[in-house]
């Protein structure tokens, strides 16, 4: 697991230097970016959106990403908590919202069907550039 994250996460409000999250699928976390620390697993919001951005999860339709409780189940068989059914409605934005948040970034469109947040796949991609580019060896062989 985390380490001392564990023991300290009393602490975790407290600190400033580094926020490392312990989610319910037991990863770790930066929960400033949500990319995974070392010696973890990626969090289940990384993976979820990793699929769907790599079109392995989900499918284009006019309004956007959908996804469904049932594809989402069967692409996270390997999870085996109850946390990969309550994943998606916890990160359903609250009706009448439009903006995202850190944990809400999908709309409900009926049950079992839910549109991933256009501003979070951009997010994510943006992200995901900036961490290519600092894993850059730095030798400015260009």
């Amino acid at each position: 697991m985390c380490g001392k994250a564990v023991n300290n996460k009393k602490n975790e409000n407290r600190s400033n230097e580094l926020a490392i999250e312990v989610r319910r699928d037991n990863s770790c976390v930066d929960s400033s970016t949500d990319k995974p620390t070392d010696n973890s697993a990626p969090s289940l919001k990384y993976r979820f959106l990793e699929a769907v951005v790599n079109g392995e999860l989900g499918s284009r339709e006019n309004s956007g990403i959908i996804v469904t409780l049932k594809a989402f189940k069967t692409y996270f068989s390997d999870i085996k908590t109850d946390y990969v059914n309550s994943f998606l409605p916890a990160a359903t934005i609250e009706t009448g919202q439009r903006t995202i948040t850190h944990t809400k970034f999908l709309y409900r469109v009926k049950k079992g069907v839910y549109l991933v947040h256009g501003d979070v796949l951009l997010e994510f991609v943006a992200a995901r550039g900036r961490d290519d580019e600092d894993e850059d060896d730095g030798l400015g062989d260009e």
